[in-house]
């Protein structure tokens, strides 16, 4: 179910993780320069972190610390997600493209999990193709007929297009 449109996010592909023994966590330390998706604004306040788990491919659970942004203009506050995550998903970006293109490789997903993520797959891929429709007719711009999910995820979140759910497909 697609509810909504998250404008709280900005994803990163430029980035170093760094590990805190200490916490038990992953820092994510960003190496590219942050815009605010809403305003353009190139002046972002750090404003601390938070806690993200994900869940990697070899079924390691991982806690990042990513950094909380707030634009200088506009007010809003933005997490700066890390390629590995896909938003509001728990599996890590290369699990959840290992299940939607059935590729052979092992992952640590349950049946039901898979199912879930290939159901949450037929859903977006609808919104993705309206979005990439609408781009299309309005300013005449076409897509590859390929395009890697780390690639939709990133245009879509730095666009604040990133559909937000309420509840598990």
């Amino acid at each position: 179910m697609i509810t909504g449109y998250s404008k709280d996010m900005i994803n990163i592909t430029k980035y170093r993780l760094e590990y805190n023994p200490k916490e038990k966590a992953t820092y994510v330390w960003a190496e590219e320069e942050i815009v605010c998706p809403i305003c353009g604004y190139k002046k972002m306040k750090p404003k601390g972190r938070r806690k993200r788990r994900i869940i990697m491919t070899n079924g390691e659970i991982r806690i990042l610390k990513i950094r909380r942004l707030k634009c200088k203009r506009c007010k809003k506050i933005h997490h700066e997600l890390p390629d590995i995550i896909v938003p509001y998903k728990h599996h890590s970006a290369q699990t959840i493209e290992i299940i939607i293109n059935e590729a052979d490789e092992s992952n640590p997903c349950e049946e039901s999990t898979i199912n879930r993520i290939k159901a949450w797959w037929v859903n977006i891929q609808l919104y993705i193709e309206s979005v990439a429709a609408s781009l299309k007719f309005k300013y005449n711009i076409t897509f590859p007929k390929e395009i890697k999910l780390l690639e939709i995820v990133r245009a879509l979140v730095n666009t604040h297009l990133w559909p937000g759910t309420r509840s598990a497909c």
